[in-house]
């Protein structure tokens, strides 16, 4: 009986250290790319609830919508802004005490870009580029493509 429970352990082939090295390797290869989702998920969360990334995005989305089949267009000189025509309207989008507002016919205000420090805007042919500066020193640029009405 002895003889027979050595000869059964000897036929057993146990958890051998090539084993354990192969199963170390994966699971240190699933470990880097969880490492990676996790830093790549976390980056994204940061730049998506970021609310000044909120609120350039709803800044640059609703500049452009007016953007579209103006009659004329123009930077203006006297204040940070541009000043453009459409459908016999007039409307600025211009710098004013740490704003960027919308004006119809010059009046009233509508805010659309809180918390500026400075705003600049240059437009070559049919492109007009904002250069935004805001108090926490970050600083955003988008270029936009204007078109005209026939």
């Amino acid at each position: 009986m002895y003889r027979d429970l050595i000869g059964k352990l000897r036929k057993q082939n146990g958890y051998t250290f090539i084993d354990g090295i192969l199963q170390l390797s994966v699971f240190i290869i699933f470990a880097q790319i969880m490492v990676l989702i996790m830093w790549s998920l976390y980056t994204t969360e940061k730049k998506v609830t970021d609310p000044q990334e909120v609120e350039w995005g709803l800044f640059i989305q609703y500049v452009e919508a007016y953007l579209n089949n103006v009659d004329s267009i123009m930077v203006q000189k006297s204040q940070p802004g541009i000043r453009f025509i459409k459908e016999g309207e007039e409307f600025d989008v211009e710098y004013a005490s740490n704003v960027i507002r919308k004006q119809k016919n010059r009046l009233g205000n509508e805010p659309l870009l809180l918390n500026v420090q400075a705003l600049k805007v240059s437009m070559e042919g049919q492109n007009i580029t904002f250069f935004v500066t805001f108090f926490n020193g970050q600083q955003k640029e988008h270029t936009m493509y204007v078109t005209y009405s026939k």
